[in-house]
């Protein structure tokens, strides 16, 4: 029984030590829109809102984000103007 049990320690302590860990590549993709008088204000809000969207969509981390597309209307007279952006993140899951 001794032998059994040493034996059985044995092969979990190998297959924890080679047990690699692995990255998983996932590409998410999200659209924010905000509104404000001022265009770039507008634009950088939406490009917030969109990237903490794919922060709480990643199951991993996020380890980059890009403006994938920017577009704005509005902003005549007392209208604010209204941004749409969209971003891609890279996120990348960690399992063995």
């Amino acid at each position: 029984m001794k032998k059994q049990v040493r034996t059985i320690a044995a092969l979990l302590a190998s297959m924890i030590g080679t047990a690699e860990a692995k990255d998983v590549t996932l590409w998410l993709t999200q659209i924010g829109t905000a509104q404000d008088s001022d265009r770039d204000s507008a634009a950088n809000e939406a490009a917030e809102q969109a990237t903490e969207q794919t922060n709480a969509l990643c199951i991993g981390q996020v380890v980059a984000v890009e403006r994938t597309g920017t577009s704005c209307f509005g902003g005549d007279g007392s209208s604010p103007f209204t941004c749409i952006v969209t971003v891609k993140a890279e996120c990348q899951v960690h399992y063995r």
